[in-house]
């Protein structure tokens, strides 16, 4: 099966006056294509550092990344631009995703023009994408602070998803959401999913959010991969005590 990432050994660790602190230790996982795979964990786990380093958003201390049959480890400048082509990010607040100075239309049309669009083409693929996402298009004229949360994160999505990537990690996006916006998002990134033939990275502290919409997952704990295997195998049948407690608190 064709991978699309593959992350060995990834390590992160930050000192500070003369103390060291394993934030991320020694993960290592490959994602399939089409596949959807969950990160889980609670706040302080590592998840999000890990996310961090395989976005490049953060600098690893040991270990590699491999992105569509390239490492990216170390990439810089014109190479890591190139790189983001093939992996975009959905982030937690929908808000701080955006340039506030910005309206949505300028936010969501520069990245296609950086990746070859037409001004036109662009616009037009913006306002498909907003209908898509259940937007009115006249919210491209709008900055993100004057439409609704849920609304903001569609159009977080739709910039997202507008350059097609082949890898789209989304960190918590559900969870500043209330309990209806979220399964919108889902049935979204689902219906995306199959659609573009994207694979997904799926962060989150919830097991039961990340059971409807991924088919593997790994559960961290103090920075460590402490369980990892088919979600529902996990949740019918966890082996560690930490994945049991985070299984409880879901039923």
């Amino acid at each position: 099966m064709e991978h699309i990432l593959e992350v060995n050994k990834l390590t992160k660790i930050f000192k500070k006056k003369g103390m060291e602190f394993v934030a991320v230790d020694n993960i290592s996982f490959v994602l399939n294509k089409g596949e959807s795979l969950g990160i889980v964990g609670e706040s302080g786990s590592g998840k999000t550092t890990l996310v961090r380093m395989i976005t490049r958003l953060l600098p690893s201390t040991y270990g590699e990344i491999i992105l569509n049959g390239e490492d990216i480890t170390n990439i810089r400048g014109k190479k890591l631009r190139k790189a983001y082509a093939n992996m975009q990010m959905v982030f937690q607040s929908p808000y701080d995703s955006f340039d506030g100075r910005h309206k949505l239309g300028r936010s969501i049309i520069e990245p296609m023009i950086n990746n070859g669009y037409t001004k036109a083409d662009a616009l037009r693929r913006a306002e498909e994408l907003f209908e898509r996402c259940s937007l009115s298009k006249e919210l491209l004229d709008k900055f993100p602070h004057e439409v609704s949360g849920g609304q903001c994160q569609r159009a977080g999505i739709a910039r997202a998803v507008s350059i097609c990537p082949k890898l789209l990690i989304c960190d918590e996006c559900t969870s500043a959401l209330d309990v209806t916006i979220q399964r919108e998002i889902i049935d979204l990134l689902n219906e995306f999913r199959e659609e573009m033939d994207m694979s997904y990275l799926f962060i989150s502290h919830d097991l039961g959010v990340v059971q409807s919409f991924c088919d593997r997952a790994i559960v961290m704990h103090n920075g460590k991969a402490v369980e990892e295997g088919d979600v529902d195998d996990i949740i019918n049948n966890p082996r560690n005590e930490y994945t049991k407690n985070l299984v409880d608190s879901v039923i």
